[in-house]
């Protein structure tokens, strides 16, 4: 039993034809216009089968052969008791149905890894991180924002300082660790809104604040954005998206995935928007400080339904649960 090759006898890439020769001895020869070399079946090493690419015969002494006839190769190494590397792969992937379960079964298993997977570690990871090393972030997410959204605020500085002693009050309740600060801005395209940014930095648009028709209502606003400082969203978001990011370098080779998310961080921090989970639990944590200090939670519904009247829902109510959702549950 035999085949053609193409053979390379390790000293330079000069390409030689010549054939394989099988023998009954779990022997292989190799034929060329130099001669003849014959190994032990033993000491070769077959590279994988993987459809119909050629196969690599690594020989002890450096020679490679490049064989195109996958069907004679395995058929020498099964006759000879020998292990061929991929055969099962290979018996899999010629069968349709086996296709179609292997892409169903990784497709569920990639659904679940992102839906369930990624977000527990990336909240597992971000909690490790201290808060000092997250906060460099969020500088220079503020920078971007101050660049491409906001401009100064235009509030007197009596109703910034009302807004002040709101935000003491909330802040006193929480982790000593993080260090908010409050910042003012003019929202303009944003309208009425609010950020949290990892460093502590809560930001509030003068067309947020000039909405208020009670105080507790903006205190409402601020226990929700300082909860997703303290749960740290941001980071948590980040780590799901460059875990992602990650995981697509890997599939498809493309390294230049890694450059491009470094240089984009702050504006992931700015442009993307918490997920619903995120909301959720800046909601819950929203409700029970309101309860836990005598404040009516309708409050926190009277200022959601009139921003959503307002005709801006940028940043504080998209990809946020559904206003009616919210509504019902800060009214109850």
């Amino acid at each position: 039993m035999e085949c053609v090759a193409d053979c390379y006898d390790g000293k330079n890439s000069e390409k030689k034809h010549g054939r394989l020769i099988f023998g009954q001895r779990d022997v292989i020869t190799v034929v060329t216009d130099q001669g003849e070399r014959s190994y032990s079946i033993c000491e070769v090493v077959v590279s994988p089968r993987l459809g119909t690419t050629t196969r690599r015969l690594e020989m002890p002494d450096g020679m490679v052969c490049e064989v195109s006839d996958n069907d004679a190769v395995d058929k020498f190494f099964r006759l000879s008791d020998t292990e061929v590397p991929g055969r099962l792969i290979d018996k899999l992937e010629s069968k349709l149905r086996y296709v179609i379960i292997a892409v169903v079964i990784t497709s569920l298993v990639v659904w679940g890894a992102i839906s369930y997977g990624i977000p527990v570690l990336a909240k597992h990871v971000a909690f490790m991180i201290p808060v000092t090393a997250s906060s460099a972030l969020g500088e220079d997410a503020l920078a971007v924002l101050d660049q491409v959204i906001f401009s100064k605020s235009e509030l007197g500085d009596a109703e910034k300082e009302e807004v002040k002693v709101l935000f003491s009050r909330v802040t006193d309740t929480a982790n000593p660790e993080y260090r908010f600060r409050l910042e003012f801005r003019q929202g303009t395209n944003v309208g009425p809104n609010a950020f949290a940014l990892p460093t502590g930095t809560i930001i509030l648009t003068d067309e947020l604040v000039q909405m208020i028709d009670d105080p507790h209502e903006l205190e409402s606003i601020l226990a929700h954005e300082v909860a997703h400082v303290v749960y740290r969203h941001s980071l948590r978001q980040l780590i799901q998206g460059s875990t992602v990011a990650l995981v697509m370098m890997a599939v498809t080779g493309d390294i230049s995935t890694v450059s491009v998310l470094a240089g984009s961080l702050p504006t992931l921090l700015t442009e993307t928007y918490y997920s619903r989970e995120f909301e959720r639990e800046a909601d819950e944590h929203c409700y029970e400080y309101l309860t836990n200090n005598g404040i009516s939670p309708i409050h926190f519904a009277n200022i959601l339904d009139r921003i959503s009247n307002s005709g801006k829902q940028i940043g504080f109510l998209s990809t946020h649960p559904s206003v009616d959702e919210r509504l019902k549950m800060f009214s109850e």
